[in-house]
Formats: C-alpha cells, structure tokens, sequence
C-alpha cells in the first residue's frame, strides 16, 4: 500500500470508547462514525457506553460537586500517618466524573439509565407514540400544511430554543405534506410528515437532548411502527414509520445527512 494511501487503521474497542469520551480528532472520529453507520451491533454497543457514561454523571453529579471534606486535608492525612482507608463515596465518585465512565463499558448500570433524563431511547418511545396518534389520523396528520412549511420551522424553532431544518426527501420519492408541535415527556418537539405515491407516512421527530448530545444511530421497533433514532450537536433526531426498519434506514441516512450539513 502506497503511503498516498495507507491501509486503514481497524475499529478497535479502545476507538469505541474514545468516541463515546470525545477524545478523537476528527478524521479518526469520522472513521468510527462511519463504521458505526455500517455496523449495527457496534452501534448499540456504543450507545450502551454513552448510556452508561452520561447516566453516571447524572446520578452523581451531586455527590461530585460536594466540598472535600477537612479531614481529608492531604496535608492533614500525611501528618497523622493513618493507616490508608477505602476512599469516601465522594471522592470514588469524584474520580470515575473526572475519568470518565466510557471505560466502564462493560458494567451493568442499573436505575442510572439517562431514559429518564431525555435521552435516545426516551425520544424514539415519544416519536412513536406521537407517529401512532397523528399518522392514523386520515383528515389531519399535521396542523400547517406544506404552505406554511416557513412559519412552521420559525414556529417550532422558537419553541425548541434551536434551529431546525426540514429535509427534503422527494428524492427517495417523499413528499413533505406538513408537521406540527407535539408535547413530549421532555419538552416540545417538532413533529414533520412525508408521505409517498401509495400513501405511506413517515415522520422526523426532533428536539433538543438534555444528555446525549452525540449519539450514533439506533434502531427501534415497537409494533407495527420501526424506526431510528439518534444525536447530533444537542437536537435528537427520531424517523419513523411503518415501513421495515431495512427500508427507513436510507431514508433516516439522508436525514442525517441533510441536517447535519445544516447545522
């Protein structure tokens, strides 16, 4: 191999950690998230670690920021000469925020998960639960048709406290008809519809991510409903439909494609 072109360095673990960490530059991040878009089971994986990562510092962040005890005055420890003791809950916890927790991967993190924070798996329930309310729904789907498609961005933007786009997916033969503002179990979100030639409904949910800011793409299927799911730059991004997951999944791709390029 020429050093023009040299051969590709493999997707190990420790790169899967460092992704969910940040602490990538950005051509080898963009390598992982490549692999990832190609490698579903790598993909959850990670979304586990993140999972877990951003859970831990939810969940401790108050024990974190408490003050260090006097008595743990290392100038103190050192003149007493104590015999060594297990390290207080405050400061373990201290050390796992300022390490990280992408190293933890293989943990079982029980009642931290970040579902409850607003996280991935929370936003791809509420996205398929808004798609089962409003795409059944034969005379109004969407409160502002594709006519008010700018009041609705502005409208919905206002509301997110972020700027949002509506891709534009007649190339994969779907058609914007309208969206609308939906509550959710975290905050608003917006809410657009597509639909094709023989009726067939899909919908972007987006809103903003009060933990994981970056997350690959993940799939759900709940029912008749499929779907993916994921964050980027802080708004998370759930598409949605009754078509196989293997169907959505280029049409999500494109999404992606066209709102990251936007942000």
């Amino acid at each position: 191999m020429s050093a023009d072109n040299p051969t590709p360095q493999p997707i190990l673990e420790e790169d899967l950690h460092a992704y969910v960490d940040h602490c990538l530059d950005a051509a080898r991040r963009r390598e992982v998230q490549h692999y990832l878009d190609h490698h579903p089971e790598a993909a959850a994986q990670v979304a586990g670690f993140a999972a877990q990562r951003q859970g831990l510092r939810s969940a401790l962040a108050g024990i974190a920021d408490e003050p260090v005890p006097p008595r743990l005055n290392l100038q103190r420890m050192l003149e007493e000469r104590r015999t060594p003791r297990p390290w207080p809950w405050s400061m373990a916890a201290a050390v796992v925020l300022a390490l990280g927790a992408g190293g933890l991967g293989g943990w079982s993190v029980r009642g931290v998960w970040p579902d409850g924070h607003g996280g991935i798996a929370a936003l791809a329930r509420e996205a398929t639960s808004s798609y089962a309310v409003y795409a059944a729904d034969p005379l109004r789907p969407v409160e502002m048709g594709p006519e008010r498609q700018t009041e609705l961005v502005s409208w919905v933007s206002a509301r997110l406290k972020r700027a949002v786009s509506v891709p534009d997916l007649s190339g994969s033969g779907f058609r914007y008809i309208g969206g609308r503002l939906v509550s959710t179990e975290h905050g608003p979100a917006g809410m657009f519809f597509y639909d094709d030639a023989n009726g067939t409904r899909l919908a972007m949910v987006v809103r903003p991510m009060a933990i994981e800011h970056d997350t690959p793409m993940l799939k759900q299927h709940t029912g008749n409903i499929a779907g993916f799911t994921w964050a980027a730059h802080g708004l998370g991004y759930s598409v949605v439909g009754t078509e196989r997951a293997d169907a959505l999944h280029p049409l999500a791709d494109e999404v992606r494609r066209q709102t990251n390029a936007m942000l």
